[in-house]
Parts: structure tokens; C-alpha cells; sequence
């Protein structure tokens, strides 16, 4: 049908324009949201985060430790600028660059046959690179559907911007920082005093743990200070009435084999995948009492002491 002579050509209405405002800001929020969570998430452990980076053999563990806490500053810093509505669109693009570059390290992944978690969520939140393709295209999705309704939004005040942004690049970096030393290993992992082997995903792996008293040790076998500890755990597992000591570790067979060739420690050492023991620690060793599978306490850094084994015995 012919255009009346004459009529003007179609324009938005204020109610057009406010609601693709309204969706605009609502796409802003919510992937400022995700790229917050992401980066907090991972930056509650980066060392685990550096390792997952470094899994891939795009870049060497080395170039990964520098790489893996920028990522996670960088996450964080558009999450803040996102949620705050600095430079909208900029931040808008960047965020789609962000997540093709991600898209396209997962594909990679697949097509090298890996399946284990990507680490994009943290080392606590479990995620297969399928999965993540498949959020990050939604997540793409946000991005495209703020960048279309807020033409136009200039977005936060300069200098109100700039504070924003500085602010968020001091907090986030001192965050990562200081994140592994931060005494939040109890709300953060699995591992807490009243869990049982179940809730830990141990009891089908290890059954033998859920009759009797044990000491576990979670160690890592290649570090230069596990033959003190396990000097320490000898001393501890020769004592009368002390519960059996039993090491469990992310290392391979050959690094098992390894340190009983050097170390020879009395007590057994076993392999957990890493995916499931990542979920007990932060950091490497810890150490829990159980009895009849369940977790009676939790020990950071260093064995406990004879007197505080025998005291939980008493208990």
C-alpha cells in the first residue's frame, strides 16, 4: 500500500523510548551483576584459578600467574562500572569482547577433549565448557540488549566515573590480593566440623573412612614442606589411641609414588580427582578429624597437636 502523500515518517513515542530505556538498564544491571559474581567468585581462591588458566596450554603457568588475577581484577572492575552506569556503551562492548574471547577458549577446550569445569564461575561452582558457551551467549545477549536501549544515555558523571572506576581497580586488586589469607575457608568450601563423608562426595570413594576414627590429611605431595608434615604426622600416628592417619592429595599416582620413595611416610597417601578434593581446601595442607565419617574438627595450616586429638578422642 502506497505512503500517504504528505506523512511523516515513522518516530519512537516517549512510552517507546522509556521502555527500550527501561530494558536497556535492565540488561546493564544484570551483566554488571554476572561479571561481578564471576570475579568475586573466582577471586575468593586465584591460586586455584591461576592453575585452571594454566590448564588450558594456551599460555604457560608463569605468563598464567600474572594473567589469571588481571582477569579476575578486570571481571570485577566491569561489574562495577557496568552496575554504575559508566560509559554504558563502552563498557557494553567490552563486556562482548570479553565474552567471545571466552566463548572461543571453551570451543577450544572441546575440541581438545576437555570436559572438566572451566573455572569461569570459581573453583567451587561447578561448570562444563558446554555450559559456559551456552550462558555466555545469553550473557551476550545482555550486552546487545544494553547497548540497543541506552543510545543515547551518556551514562554516570565524569568525575563521578572516574572515582567509580579508581575505586574499583584499588578495592578489586587489593581483594585478590588478600583474598588467600582471609579466614573464610569455613564458608567457602565444603569442609566444616558436622559434615559428613557424604556431603564431602568422599563416602563412595573412600567407605573405609566412614567406620572409625581418622586424621586426613588434604597435602599436596610435591610441596618442599610435605616431608615435615609428614614427619609431623608420624610422630602423631605413633602416639597411643591416636585415630589413623590418612593422607589424601590432588597429585598423580607417579607424584604419590614419588613421595613415598623420598619421604616414606607411615601412613597412607591416596589420590582424590581434583575436582572433588578442590572443594575441601583453599590452600594446601588441612586437616580434619573424622569419626564414623563425620567431621569433628578442622585444622588450617599445620597437624594438630597430640593434645588436641586426644582431647576430641576423649569427646
Amino acid at each position: 500500500m502506497d505512503a500517504t502523500p504528505g506523512a511523516r515518517p515513522y518516530q519512537q513515542t516517549p512510552r517507546t523510548v522509556s521502555w527500550r530505556r527501561a530494558a536497556g538498564h535492565l540488561g546493564r544491571v544484570a551483566l554488571g551483576i554476572v561479571f561481578l559474581a564471576a570475579g568475586f567468585l573466582k577471586g575468593l581462591d586465584p591460586a586455584e584459578f591461576v592453575h585452571q588458566v594454566a590448564a588450558y596450554g594456551l599460555i604457560g603457568m608463569r605468563l598464567s600467574g600474572v594473567a589469571a588475577p588481571a582477569l579476575i581484577v578486570l571481571e570485577i572492575v566491569l561489574g562495577v562500572t557496568l552496575v554504575a552506569g559508566v560509559r554504558p556503551l563502552l563498557t557494553g562492548l567490552a563486556s562482548i569482547l570479553l565474552l567471545l574471547m571466552f566463548i572461543g577458549i571453551e570451543a577450544y577446550g572441546i575440541a581438545a577433549g576437555r570436559t572438566e569445569a572451566c573455572g569461569c564461575f570459581g573453583a567451587y561452582v561447578q561448570r562444563t565448557p558446554a555450559q559456559v558457551i551456552g550462558e555466555d551467549l545469553l550473557f551476550v545477549g545482555l550486552a546487545i540488549l544494553a547497548i540497543a536501549g541506552l543510545r543515547g544515555w551518556a551514562g554516570t558523571r565524569p568525575g563521578r566515573a572516574a572515582a567509580v572506576l579508581v575505586a574499583a581497580i584499588v578495592l578489586s586488586g587489593a581483594f585478590v590480593v588478600a583474598s588467600p589469607s582471609l579466614p573464610i575457608d569455613d564458608y567457602v568450601t565444603r569442609l566444616r566440623a558436622g559434615r559428613t563423608l557424604a556431603d564431602l562426595d568422599l563416602a563412595a570413594r573412600l567407605p573405609e573412612l566412614l567406620r572409625g576414627r581418622h586424621l586426613i590429611a588434604l597435602i599436596d605431595v610435591t610441596d618442599p614442606r610435605a616431608a615435615e608434615i609428614a614427619s609431623a604426622l608420624d610422630a602423631l600416628a605413633s602416639r597411643p589411641g591416636a585415630p589413623v592417619v590418612v593422607g589424601l592429595t590432588p597429585a598423580t599416582e607417579q607424584e604419590i609414588d614419588a613421595f613415598r620413595w623420598t619421604v616414606v611416610p607411615a601412613f597412607e597417601v591416596k589420590s582424590v580427582d581434583r575436582v572433588v578434593i578442590k572443594r575441601l581446601y583453599r590452600r594446601l595442607p588441612r586437616f580434619f578429624v573424622l569419626d564414623s565419617g563425620r567431621v569433628m574438627a578442622v585444622y588450617d595450616g599445620a597437624p594438630p597437636e597430640a593434645g588436641d586429638l586426644l582431647s576430641s578422642e576423649a569427646s
